[in-house]
């Protein structure tokens, strides 16, 4: 029986070895994506971490100034309860009020200004990043990324995952598996992309659209891994195969 040619099974041994190289590198680097946001979002410094959605949360939808004293920072508050004060504050509309003045304000010279001001002389002073009045404060209160931050994170990984994205897709395009299998992992992979950067701005509005930047985040990364995988075992390991017309073939 003539069997179907697939193209990626075709191709000559420097190209297998140069697309598999090139398909390794892509798990190797998801991996290391998965694990460093891992770190980053959860309680630990080393190892495969799991995020926190309590850290999720700080980072896409609780103002700088708060997420930093919450995280970073979290060492130089001296109360949780300050913390707290200054989320009130601002959920009221963080405003040059009596509520700044007297206990916003003595916080921010307890906690922050002895590194945050354009006079200081500590070692790990940021001058650059001043806290010392109610201007220089405000500036870090808006709800989870700025809009400016949002805007270039949200294109610089749709432009950098897309095109790789396009990569991968296309190589496993001309595999020899189902074309439903094919079509569903190239659509939820690019879809669960979209989903996550939308999930981005919305959680800046509604917390719990964090549970969304998790589950397509995980969606995106599982689907590119096991497009990569699928992949290298076409292209190197000789199984039986369904066709579409259901019948079993060897590859």
């Amino acid at each position: 029986m003539k069997t179907k040619s697939f193209i990626l099974k075709s191709i000559n041994q420097p190209g297998k070895i140069s697309l598999s190289l090139f398909l390794i590198s892509i798990i190797i680097g998801t991996a290391s994506a998965i694990i460093l946001l891992g770190l980053l979002m959860s309680d630990k410094d080393k190892g495969f971490a799991i995020p926190t959605m309590e850290k999720i949360k700080i980072h896409y939808a609780y103002p700088l100034l708060v997420a930093a004293m919450k995280t970073n920072m979290y060492e130089y508050v001296a109360d949780d309860e300050e913390i707290t004060i200054v989320q009130k504050w601002i959920k009221a509309g963080a405003q040059e009020d009596q509520l700044f003045k007297d206990e916003v304000l003595p916080i921010m010279k307890e906690n922050c200004t002895k590194c945050h001001s354009k006079t200081s002389t500590m070692s790990k002073a940021v001058p650059g990043l001043p806290l010392t009045t109610y201007d220089a404060v405000t500036d870090y209160v808006e709800p989870g990324y700025t809009w400016v931050k949002m805007a270039k994170q949200a294109h610089l990984h749709l432009f950098g995952i897309g095109i790789f994205l396009v990569i991968v897709g296309f190589i496993m395009a001309h595999t020899s598996y189902l074309n439903w299998i094919k079509n569903t992992l190239i659509l939820v992979s690019s879809i669960a992309l979209w989903i996550d950067v939308l999930g981005w701005w919305l959680t800046k509005f509604y917390t719990n659209f964090a549970y969304v930047i998790f589950g397509a985040g995980s969606v995106m990364s599982g689907s590119i891994i096991l497009m990569c995988v699928l992949c290298l075992i076409d292209m190197w390991v000789n199984v039986p195969l369904i066709t579409e017309n259901g019948e079993k073939v060897r590859s």
